[in-house]
């Protein structure tokens, strides 16, 4: 509703060339309460002041030298986007007249001399209807906002199931594969240990025949860890050796590394505790954390280096490349979901989100630091007793 304090603060803008009207209105609002009045017997300087002063009620004579009030009405309506309200004043009473002024945009029409008493109630219903229909527009806007950070909600919701959905799949092949791959895997190493235990080698086929037997074993061991690494994740903290979670994650990204030239450098706390977290999560990041890397590096040769520390209960993992950098203006937002520099179809600005997720759900902390063409640092810091909140047990999207 609009208070009596919102009508009579109201601006009212007086536009008259007859000086003794404009005297006589200014003294007759002041006495009913009105607080904010401007008024001008020139015609031509009605739009300037109009824009500086922004009235809620325009008085308006209709016959002034200059500028009549039609035309003024006609500039004064080229620039109010809401709701232009005018009182016509004027000492013309036909009937043409009448309709002429409400056609061209008054809200309402007064003969003079006019009554200070009736002019005051009209003023005050005309600054009603403006002042809530003010409130309808700021209330539509907020409606409006709140609709568009919905939808902008809702698209990301849908790009977030779209990606959980795809990872789904990766999970499924991932776990074809592994099965697929170990079976003749299996079977050519048998055969393999068989030769080897039953016919007579000499010593450089038998360290051969060792070779090939080792390497079996190691893609078995690799397709199991793939097969592991995309399985949904199980949410249950278990102790596990951080440095061979590195490890398994740097052999899932060989390839890649090995074919752009980048080198990766570890230097690993000796003795390290054993973490307690939801190993597959923490995989995650670490993943998440070297393709980022790679990524920043390109094509160029470049180098990763992966430490790990000890800092009293913490455990802290820093991952840094020689990489492009990141913009100064990019940091404050590379932690927020669907935040990415790398298009559409290189990147869903999902992984550092995630990773802040799943870091943030146990206890710890994940921080960057970065300039252009100076590489990327990102550190990782870990309760080693483990911690998820209990609030925040939802799981991660793997």
């Amino acid at each position: 509703m609009v208070s009596e304090s919102d009508i009579l603060n109201s601006n009212i803008f007086i536009v008259d060339d007859e000086e003794a009207n404009v005297l006589l209105l200014e003294k007759g609002l002041t006495l009913a309460g009105f607080t904010s009045i401007k008024s001008t017997t020139n015609s031509n300087k009605a739009l300037e002041i109009y824009k500086s002063f922004n009235p809620q009620l325009v008085l308006l004579d209709l016959r002034m030298p200059g500028l009549d009030g039609f035309q003024v009405m006609e500039q004064f309506k080229e620039i109010e986007k809401s709701y232009l309200s005018v009182l016509v004043l004027t000492a013309e009473n036909d009937h043409e007249t009448c309709i002429r002024a409400l056609k061209a945009g008054a809200k309402d029409f007064l003969n003079k001399p006019f009554d200070l008493t009736e002019i005051s109630f009209r003023i005050r219903n005309l600054l009603e209807v403006r002042l809530l229909n003010n409130r309808i527009l700021e209330q539509n806007q907020i409606l409006e906002q709140k609709v568009q950070e919905r939808t902008k909600e809702l698209r990301a919701y849908h790009s977030q199931l779209l990606h959980s959905e795809k990872l789904s799949a990766v999970g499924k092949l991932a776990a074809s594969i592994s099965h697929e791959f170990n079976n003749p895997i299996l079977g050519v190493r048998n055969i393999l240990e068989q030769i080897r235990n039953q016919v007579s080698l000499n010593e450089p086929l038998e360290d051969l025949a060792d070779l090939a037997i080792s390497e079996c074993t190691r893609v078995m061991g690799l397709a199991s860890k793939l097969k592991q690494f995309y399985r949904p994740t199980s949410g249950q903290i278990s102790s596990f050796d951080l440095h061979e979670a590195i490890e398994d994650m740097i052999i899932l990204k060989k390839k890649n590394f090995r074919e752009k030239n980048i080198a990766v450098e570890k230097e690993f706390f000796p003795d390290l505790p054993l973490l307690n977290a939801v190993e597959d999560q923490i995989k995650q990041v670490i993943l998440n954390l070297l393709h980022n890397a790679e990524e920043a590096i390109g094509n160029d040769t470049g180098k990763i280096s992966v430490t790990t520390s000890c800092q009293n209960s913490n455990l802290i993992i820093r991952v840094q490349d020689s990489g492009c950098g990141i913009p100064p203006g990019n940091l404050d937002q590379i932690f927020e979901p669907f935040f990415t520099t790398k298009g559409s179809v290189k990147g869903t600005g999902l992984g550092l989100s995630v990773s802040y997720g799943i870091i943030k759900r146990h206890g710890g902390d994940i921080s960057c630091q970065s300039a252009p063409g100076e590489g990327t640092l990102f550190t990782v810091t870990l309760p080693k007793e483990g911690a998820i909140k209990e609030d925040l047990v939802e799981q991660v999207i793997s």
